[in-house]
């Protein structure tokens, strides 16, 4: 009876050993898998933190080509670039300064916002807007915005 004993003993210890390197190896299975899903998941959303500063300036840059052209351009914008996408602006204009014959200054608080899939980057910019007004020979006038960008920060995120 020893000698048939034996085998079955074997065979259990055996059962046992593949039941616990099985097992072992599926939580180190487990764990990586959930490192590449959170790595993957981190991923993405800075793809979309990144797209949102993309959208917020697609915004600045179409306002200032606006304020550029335009005599006092004042609008606030806000434009859908994609489904879960956009950018907004807001403007507030103050009093201009005369500096000198037909020059101006005028100080231009200007808030940038970029979403995408619900993330959000806000950006306020002060800008320093000199206006020349050239008259020509012909007695046309033509206003000419020279922009400088005082600040950029980071408002939200």
């Amino acid at each position: 009876m020893n000698s048939s004993a034996k085998p079955k003993n074997e065979g259990f210890i055996a059962i046992i050993s593949l039941l616990i390197i099985a097992t072992i190896s599926m939580v180190i299975a487990m764990t990586i898998l959930k490192d590449g899903v959170k790595n993957a998941s981190l991923s993405l959303t800075s793809i979309y933190y990144e797209d949102a500063r993309i959208n917020a300036s697609i915004c600045l840059e179409d306002t200032l080509m606006r304020i550029k052209l335009e005599d006092q351009f004042s609008e606030n914008l806000n434009y859908s670039i994609a489904e879960n996408e956009g950018c907004s602006t807001t403007i507030a204009w103050q009093t201009p300064q005369q500096i000198g014959t037909g020059l101006t200054e005028t100080v231009v608080n200007l808030s940038v916002t970029g979403t995408d899939h619900n993330f959000s980057r806000t950006f306020d910019y002060e800008l320093k807007i000199k206006k020349n007004d050239v008259n020509h020979t012909d007695g046309s006038l033509e206003y000419i915005n020279n922009i400088n960008i005082n600040s950029i920060e980071e408002v939200t995120s």
